[in-house]
């Protein structure tokens, strides 16, 4: 997109997003015009009426006929007012469908490190509060100020014709909300918007590290009062709140208290003018009417600001994830046959004031077993999610059979690697579909990749075997039986590339037996890296990496590493010494010595 198109912003950017669904908005606001002047049409009947009633002789006959009259304009006003809204509507949902299936598909090219560099309850905001937002404005606030518009200028344009000094009087409210609008909306308030949005972000953050955290929160005996990260951010929003309504309280209050005695004007100049001008009665009824009756819409009006304000907020939080840079993706290179991986001095930090890695290079041959270890923090997990492009490197190059992954679409990429992580997640649907992922695979292969996982003995023993939906009535899986899930799901993929993080981390000695086998099954003739914790389980790796503070500390295999690199070694000693220990109530120490 162009920068210009860029800098738009509000209701124009709004406008731009709506695309062909424009003339829906257009026709909402063309019918809503028309909407507004058979709205006046009742009013200027019932003056003609008034007319007649207080000018003798009184034509009944035309009365009837005005009353017909006025209760036809009302019909085909409401009619024309049902009309706008649903073109209101119809263009809003579309646009909120196609709001959400550009974010999701953005996020679903963004890079992994854009998603959690983001907190879950920012995203969750954008992508249903502020866009839930986008569409009420649509669908209801945009045919409110096309309302708010051009009810009072017709109004006063028809006053103006039959008396222009109380057509003066009676344009009082619009003076004010001209003065009031910019009182209340200054920059000072823009910036308490800002810290208004920042701050329920950071709320509903809270609230879901409160939800997930609970199991502990109880445990160790807390409240949501007293847990700081909930009862903090939940306290700033509110304090944020009573600063957004002390800066625009006052303001506004006295906007609504002369908006509320609007008539006190008309009444003054109606009265002068009818004892000392010769005002006739029916003109001064039409103005305390007609020229009160058209304020009603200018409240919409004078919620504009914080609407806009919030609109506008919503789209640049849009914007930032729909310009949020993406993988470049300069070439259209493809995979061979050959899937060895070359890390060749990368260095990488997730900003710019820190490395993550540091000159990192080593090779991973084809069909091997790479393992990489090292203290926590090491840079393992990293190294291990660049390979499959979760973020671009800073420097250097990570390959795969001597194509810069960087020139692979990463949708192409992926169909390369399986990525095994240490938290399996579950969706919300049957276990098929768990295994299955979208690919388009048949159930006798689901079974298979079940098999070989380890998981189709207690798949079978479901409610409702493969057709189970997981999380729906207490349906529940152990740590253990979702690993296995998440290894089925990876067989079935088959990719030549293969990524562990640590499967066996959180099992049981059962789980973890069943686990093994999976992966044994799993690895076969493949690329594959271990990222392990139990050194026990690479011993016979082809070649295991040793990483320390984000370079690389030994490359070899177990023996010669024992030998060669000291900082293995005594990984390797407190090992076996963890193994070896056992728990016991009674002190490590001697007491006497303290």
């Amino acid at each position: 997109m162009k920068a210009t198109q860029k800098m738009k912003s509000g209701v124009a950017r709004l406008f731009e997003i709506a695309g062909r669904k424009k003339r829906l908005l257009w026709l909402s606001a063309a019918l809503s015009v028309v909407h507004v002047l058979l709205s006046v049409v009742p009013y200027l009947l019932m003056y003609a009426i008034l007319k007649d009633l207080l000018t003798p002789p009184v034509a009944a006959l035309q009365i009837q006929t005005y009353i017909r009259e006025a209760l036809y304009a009302v019909l085909a006003a409401y009619a024309l007012l049902y009309a706008a809204g649903m073109a209101a509507h119809v263009a809003a949902f579309d646009i909120l469908y196609e709001l959400r299936k550009q974010m999701a598909e953005k996020l679903g090219r963004l890079p992994l490190g854009f998603i959690n560099q983001h907190n879950s309850g920012a995203l969750k905001k954008i992508m249903a509060d502020d866009i839930e937002r986008i569409e009420h404005f649509i669908a209801h606030s945009i045919p409110d100020f096309v309302k708010g518009f051009a009810l009072p200028l017709i109004t006063l344009i028809y006053l103006f014709t039959v008396d222009w000094r109380l057509a003066l009087a009676s344009c009082l409210p619009m003076v004010l909300l001209a003065i009031f609008i910019p009182a209340m909306f200054n920059k000072k308030t823009a910036a308490l918007m800002t810290g208004y949005h920042r701050s329920l972000e950071n709320m509903n953050a809270g609230i879901v590290e409160f939800v997930r955290a609970m199991p502990v929160i109880k445990i160790f005996g807390h409240t949501a009062d007293s847990f700081d990260k909930y009862s903090g951010v939940v306290y700033r929003f509110r304090d944020m709140v009573m600063d957004w309504h002390r800066s625009t309280a006052p303001v506004f209050g006295l906007f609504i208290s002369f908006i509320s005695n609007a008539s006190l004007p008309i009444l003054a100049v109606g009265f002068y003018l009818y004892f000392h001008q010769g005002l006739s009665a029916s003109v001064l009824l039409l103005f305390l009417i007609l020229g009160v009756g058209y304020i009603r819409p200018l409240f919409a009006l004078s919620n504009l600001g914080s609407q806009l304000s919030v609109i506008n907020h919503g789209v640049k939080r849009l914007d930032e994830i729909l310009f949020s840079q993406e993988p470049e993706t300069p070439g259209n290179a493809t995979l061979g046959n050959d899937y060895s991986i070359e890390f060749d001095n990368v260095t990488f930090g997730y900003n710019a004031q820190t490395s993550v890695l540091q000159h990192v290079s080593f090779k991973v041959p084809q069909g091997s077993i790479t393992a990489l270890v090292g203290p926590s923090g090491s840079g393992k997990s990293t190294a291990a999610q660049l390979v499959a492009r979760f973020w671009d490197v800073t420097r250097g190059y990570i390959g795969i059979g001597g194509q810069d992954i960087r020139q692979i679409k990463p949708e192409a990429l992926m169909q390369h690697i399986s990525f095994v992580f240490q938290d399996s997640f579950m969706f919300q649907q049957s276990i098929f579909e768990n295994i299955r992922m979208g690919m388009d695979k048949t159930m006798a292969q689901v079974v298979a990749a079940a098999e070989a996982a380890q998981c189709h003995d207690f798949i079978v023993k479901l409610p409702a075997g493969y057709q189970t939906v997981w999380g729906k009535d207490g349906v529940h899986l152990s740590g253990g039986e979702q690993q296995r899930i998440q290894l089925a799901r990876a067989i079935l993929k088959d990719a030549p590339i293969l990524i562990l993080d640590e499967a066996t981390a959180f099992s049981d000695p059962e789980n973890e037996y069943l686990i093994q086998q999976a992966v044994n099954k799993l690895i076969s003739g493949k690329t594959v890296i271990i990222i392990a914790h139990r050194l026990s389980t690479i011993t016979g790796c082809n070649q295991i990496l040793v990483m320390d503070k984000g370079m690389v500390a030994g490359i070899g295999r177990h023996d010669t590493l024992l030998a060669e690199c000291p900082l293995y070694h005594m990984m390797w000693q407190a090992h076996t010494r963890a193994q070896s220990t056992t728990l016991t109530n009674k002190p490590s120490f001697n007491i006497s010595t303290i």
